[in-house]
């Protein structure tokens, strides 16, 4: 029997309203265009609050609350990627919650926090991506490429990985950034592998030099390196292949 009442809840949501601060909150509606934030509260926050809900009774919570507003869809999201379950049981939320993501903080922060927690889950995260990569909704592929680069970059993973954001063609601004992003951490990881690919010009040239502008903005990257880089960016209308 579920311990999260219809009581908790609405305690949850006079928690939530303490936490806001109205400056924040005017601060993070710049970073995230077209959506309103109604409390502003700080990640921090929201992370702790997640913990506790976690430790309390996390079913019953999500089981009782529907989101209805940033921070309310952010904080189940947190509660759903930091489950204590096998991916299985894990599943049938994670796939409930996708169609709530509309903006990139909602998306990167579930993501950053969707830890595999054993070898089988580990495997089946990654077959539970594939389908993402080619979805037509933004933020389904947003979320397969920013798990990959949050979770599986590694060396059993390397091909496959670049394979797969190779195969993005979605047009979205943050399926895009989202991939150029992933290929910066895969360059940190396997310089010679990302290289070869940004040496094929087989990207998009808006994925390819995105790409490498955040490669070059890497403090981990040396002078001659990022100079060497811009030798592969691509004009807008380039021949790509």
């Amino acid at each position: 029997m579920s311990r999260f009442t219809q009581e908790h809840l609405e305690a949850l949501k006079r928690e939530l309203e303490s936490l806001g601060d109205s400056a924040y909150k005017a601060f993070n509606e710049k970073l995230l265009p077209g959506v309103e934030t109604a409390y502003g509260i700080r990640m921090p926050a929201l992370r702790a609050l997640a913990k506790k809900l976690l430790k309390e009774d996390p079913l019953g919570y999500l089981s009782l609350s529907t989101p209805g507003c940033y921070e309310e869809t952010l904080l189940r999201g947190l509660v759903i990627a930091g489950l204590k379950l096998p991916w299985e049981e894990k599943r049938p939320w994670v796939e409930e919650f996708l169609p709530l993501i509309d903006n990139w903080a909602v998306c990167d922060a579930f993501c950053s926090s969707l830890k595999p927690r054993s070898s089988q889950d580990r495997e089946a995260i990654w077959e539970f991506l594939k389908p993402c990569y080619r979805d037509r909704r933004e933020f389904f592929v947003r979320f397969a490429v920013v798990t990959q680069l949050s979770q599986f970059v590694e060396e059993c993973r390397l091909e496959e990985g670049l394979s797969l954001l190779q195969s993005v063609d979605h047009p979205g601004y943050y399926a895009k950034m989202g991939v150029a992003w992933a290929l910066c951490e895969w360059y940190l990881f396997s310089p010679q592998q990302v290289d070869a690919l940004l040496a094929r010009r087989c990207l998009s040239p808006w994925v390819q030099n995105k790409a490498i502008q955040k490669i070059r903005e890497s403090r981990r990257v040396d002078k001659e390196t990022k100079a060497a880089l811009l030798s592969y960016k691509l004009t807008e209308h380039a021949p790509e292949g």
